[in-house]
């Protein structure tokens, strides 16, 4: 693999590139350093606007995202197309074809080919714990570490939260992403300790790009969202950091911390 190559971000599903990683994505962009995103699924039970179907929703989530990848400074974007699981204990993690429900060697060839396709430097997943239970989420890390082994890749990294850092994470970060239900128990769970956190990114000086990624996702993320309503200064209290572990070197996301 490698070491000057693009960085491979790995998402569960729409919008949780522009939430999770935004900021970085558009940094590494412009320290010169080619960003991949892959969307593992269509995010087809987000919430539904209108009389929207859940096939229609998929095509505008992704639609959604290949804008707010613009956006971001993302040079290719890659739409795997696994249906969405929906949250922990939903009868549907199981259905045929949800992205939890998938042989994890499987769906890890696919990526594997890729990384080794764009010679990649790193890839990003999210933490152990998916940083807040979703099953996608923690189906990606799986992915991501499997994909990685199979492709030769030394660095891998994990999208967190650190839970010391932002003790109302609860109020807009998982509730933005989630979207949906209530996280209940989880809630104590998200993230993980700052001892744990390999690199942290200050993404101030971008947000209104990360901002307007976000805004990107109009069907799950509207204008009204408590999100979109926040003055600029609280918006990066919430927002203004990225967390990441980090299994082997260190690569281009510690770089920019």
């Amino acid at each position: 693999m490698s070491t000057s190559g693009p960085v491979v971000f790995v998402h569960a599903h729409p919008d949780d590139e522009a939430i999770f990683t935004g900021g970085t994505m558009v940094r590494l962009a412009e320290a010169g350093v080619p960003v991949v995103l892959v969307v593992a699924t269509g995010g087809e039970l987000g919430e539904v606007p209108g009389d929207l179907g859940g096939g229609v929703l998929a095509e505008v989530r992704h639609a959604e995202s290949r804008r707010a990848a613009e956006l971001l400074g993302v040079e290719r974007v890659e739409m795997f197309g696994h249906l969405d699981s929906g949250m922990a204990g939903d009868p549907r993690n199981a259905a045929p074809g949800s992205f939890w429900s998938q042989p994890v060697g499987e769906i890890a060839g696919r990526l594997a080919v890729l990384l080794s396709e764009v010679e990649a430097s790193c890839v990003v997943g999210y933490d152990e714990f998916g940083v807040y239970g979703h099953p996608d989420h923690i189906q990606v890390t799986r992915m991501v570490s499997a994909a990685a082994d199979e492709a030769g890749l030394a660095t891998v990294y994990g999208s967190t939260v650190d839970r010391e850092h932002l003790h109302f994470v609860e109020t807009h970060l998982v509730e933005e992403a989630a979207l949906a239900g209530d996280l209940g128990l989880v809630r104590s769970r998200i993230g993980v300790p700052s001892v744990e956190v390999a690199a942290a990114v200050d993404v101030r000086r971008v947000l209104d790009r990360k901002r307007a990624a976000m805004a990107a996702h109009a069907s799950q993320i509207p204008e009204s969202a408590s999100v979109l309503q926040l003055p600029m200064e609280h918006f990066a209290d919430v927002y203004g950091w990225e967390w990441y572990v980090r299994q082997g070197p260190p690569g281009p996301i510690d770089r920019l911390v």
